[in-house]
């Protein structure tokens, strides 16, 4: 879990929704800050002249009027190219949060399906890394105690067995003990139907 260098995600849109309500907020956080160096820009600079040369001609004027177009310009091309720098920053980083998130989701999907074999294996600059590591505990944790509890349940199977054939060669009778007997084989085949419920590693059997 410190590492995957060999793990890489080539689907850069894994949450739509997550990942284009924030390309959205920060786009428009940039062009509202561009709008906003305008009106600041425009302010303090309301009462100063500009002499502007185009055009082969010479203007001079109030310093927001006379360079508005070329603020404006400027302005526009600096969102169209800003935005689009924002844009792929913010996919990228999105992309470090939302494939963790896609990869927990799916894989707390087939937990509540019984299937805890599943390792979470997240990229070396993913986040959520302390997360995926104590899922991946909790499931080993839990495979092993499941391992215990199946072996333990086949050792109650067979001295059951073992005990009623005892019974039966001692002569004393097994009748008396049949509905005891049959109890437990019960809640044995139940507990091992509940641990077959569940997939789980099962190297250590």
């Amino acid at each position: 879990m410190n590492a995957y260098p060999h793990y890489k995600r080539r689907n850069y849109f894994i949450n739509k929704e997550f990942q284009g309500r924030y390309i959205f907020n920060y786009f428009l956080l940039a062009a509202i800050g561009s709008i906003l160096f305008i009106g600041v820009f425009s302010f303090f600079s309301s009462n100063t002249l500009s002499i502007v040369y185009d055009n082969y001609h010479l203007q001079i004027g109030v310093t927001p009027e006379i360079l508005f177009k070329k603020i404006l310009s400027t302005q526009w091309l600096f969102i169209v190219i800003g935005g689009g720098m924002v844009v792929l920053v913010t996919l990228v980083m999105t992309h470090r949060v939302a494939g963790p998130f896609y990869r927990f989701e799916k894989t707390l999907d087939e937990m509540l399906n019984g299937d805890i074999s599943k390792k979470i294996i997240l990229r070396k600059k993913d986040e959520g890394k302390d997360l995926a590591q104590k899922m991946n505990a909790f499931n080993d944790m839990l495979g092993d105690k499941l391992l215990i509890m199946e072996n333990f349940n086949a050792k109650i199977a067979v001295s059951s067995l073992h005990l009623k054939k005892a019974l039966d060669d001692s002569g004393l009778g097994v009748e008396n003990f049949t509905p005891l007997l049959n109890e437990i084989l019960d809640s044995q085949k139940n507990i091992q139907t509940m641990i077959n419920d569940y997939t789980f590693p099962r190297e250590k059997l």
